[in-house]
């Protein structure tokens, strides 16, 4: 059981994904963690467990420039992290998530990314 990024892509990507976290400081359920290296044809289980019935964001680029990005902004460090949603630093950058939501009997799930 668990969330999966496929890189699909000639390159390494850079995957940061959110997910549902009631509490979290600053008054947003949600928290982010990243950033996980994929290198190509490979797969990255991000989360271990039942994935279904929750939504999921997630944001990846790789150094040629091409970015998979969505509406829902937030602040990324340069370094690897698992912070609340509205937590940020001196030190990286703001990006845009993706959202994508599971049908509650989903398992297992695969994000395929590709150019």
């Amino acid at each position: 059981m668990g969330l999966y990024f496929k890189n699909a892509t000639v390159s390494p990507i850079w995957v940061i994904y959110g997910y549902e976290s009631p509490g979290c400081e600053g008054g947003v359920d949600w928290a982010k963690k990243g950033w996980y290296q994929i290198m190509p044809a490979s797969t990255a289980k991000v989360w271990s467990g039942w994935v279904g019935g929750d939504c999921w964001m997630y944001y990846a680029e790789d150094d040629f420039g091409h970015i998979w990005a969505g509406p829902y902004n937030t602040f990324v460090p340069w370094n690897n992290f698992d912070w609340c949603w509205n937590t940020a630093s001196t030190s990286g950058k703001n990006i845009g998530m993706k959202i994508f939501c599971l049908d509650w009997d989903t398992m297992d799930h695969t994000k395929i990314l590709t150019l």
